[in-house]
């Protein structure tokens, strides 16, 4: 984790510790749960949602405002689906992040940008552009997206975000890739950087895919897949580290979780040093404590796999972040009462929570002995 970050998420936790309470260090917001892809590890393929159930758009952005008012520090705008499907409300929230001064991310598959959009985004100095690219080419990339022009159209885009940055001789946004690991492209992981680095692209996130549908165990790394990616990564490493990318692929190797993806809970026990409980410095999991979302109809998730019972139509974001139902989740989780999302919980947030307990620890002291 960057230090920064890991420097604002302790610092929040320690009021929490402390007795205090602290607005969300980041949060995801899903404008929408409509993609005009059919990706074949997505839990769409369930057709789990009610698509006509969405908050309005002055809904959207009076939460927005609220959450800046609050404190959030980064916005996440991503989606169950895809989000530039709303693209004038999503454009809009922008605006309103940036006239906070806050840090905004956007999380896309890239298909439904145009010039002028991406003109908007540069210019209004949006700080980070994520990606969805699953191949470095486009047979993979096409069959894992199930549309047969999305990878063409994606790296376009891309190009463009490069042209106009230049052009306009702007640093951000920053554009990343987010590249889900299957048995379909982790071979391609070499390609997939060399790739970012011919257009423009300077970080790249490998998430290992979970099951989300039942089609998805076909596309997870068995033992022998998963041993020749971990072969592959020193290559890979250092052909990154030459071109100027950051990646996560030593995450990856101390991790050792693909195979486990779907059946994490047990494996995120083995990662505490200690079993006590209600111990703020032992907990399994600290994202009901930083990193909510808000669902396109209105659901509260106390992280990206959990959700409550809680809609926020009716009610502020401050109402329930501060509420019963939210102080109860925590509680279970530091009772490590962990809920069946867990199972599913992305494999790479582990060792995050592990650099935070080792933080939060240091960081607690300190203040204790000034």
């Amino acid at each position: 984790m960057d230090k920064n970050i890991l420097n604002n998420v302790t610092k929040r936790l320690s009021k929490w510790v402390l007795g205090s309470k602290e607005a969300p260090q980041r949060i995801l917001l899903y404008p929408t749960n409509n993609c005009n892809l059919k990706c074949l590890f997505c839990y769409q393929q369930l057709k789990p949602y009610d698509y006509s159930d969405i908050m309005s758009k002055e809904k959207w952005l009076n939460i927005t405002k609220e959450l800046c008012e609050m404190g959030v520090e980064t916005f996440q705008i991503s989606g169950g689906g895809e989000s530039l499907i709303r693209a004038d409300l999503v454009l809009d929230m922008m605006h309103i992040i940036k006239s906070y001064e806050k840090e905004g991310r956007l999380v896309t598959n890239g298909t439904l940008l145009n010039e002028k959009m991406i003109k908007e985004i540069i210019e209004m100095d949006w700080d980070n552009v994520i990606f969805s690219i699953d191949g470095s080419n486009e047979s993979t990339h096409n069959y894992l997206r199930g549309k047969e022009d999305a990878f063409s159209k994606t790296t376009n885009n891309i190009r463009l975000f490069k042209k106009y940055k230049d052009e306009l001789k702007k640093e951000r946004p920053s554009l990343e890739f987010s590249t889900v690991l299957t048995n379909k492209n982790y071979t391609e992981i070499i390609d997939i950087i060399k790739l970012a680095s011919d257009i423009g692209v300077k970080v790249i996130t490998f998430e290992p895919v979970f099951v989300s549908n039942p089609d998805v165990q076909k596309l997870k790394l068995n033992k022998q897949e998963r041993e020749v990616l971990i072969k592959n990564i020193p290559e890979a490493l250092e052909l990154a580290n030459s071109l100027g990318i950051i990646t996560n692929l030593e995450t990856l190797v101390e991790v050792k979780s693909i195979e486990k993806t779907g059946t994490l809970k047990k494996f995120i026990f083995k990662l505490l040093e200690q079993k006590e409980k209600n111990d703020f410095f032992n907990m399994p999991c600290y994202e009901p404590w930083l990193w909510p979302k808000i669902e396109a109809n209105g659901i509260i998730g106390v992280c990206s796999t959990n959700s409550l019972n809680e809609n926020i139509k009716n009610k502020t974001f401050k109402e329930i972040w501060y509420g019963k139902e939210f102080n109860k989740f925590r509680e279970r989780i530091m009772n490590h009462d962990l809920p069946e999302g867990c199972e599913n919980c992305v494999s790479t947030h582990l060792p995050i929570n592990q650099e935070i307990r080792k933080e939060l620890s240091l960081t607690i002291n300190e203040k204790r002995n000034n």
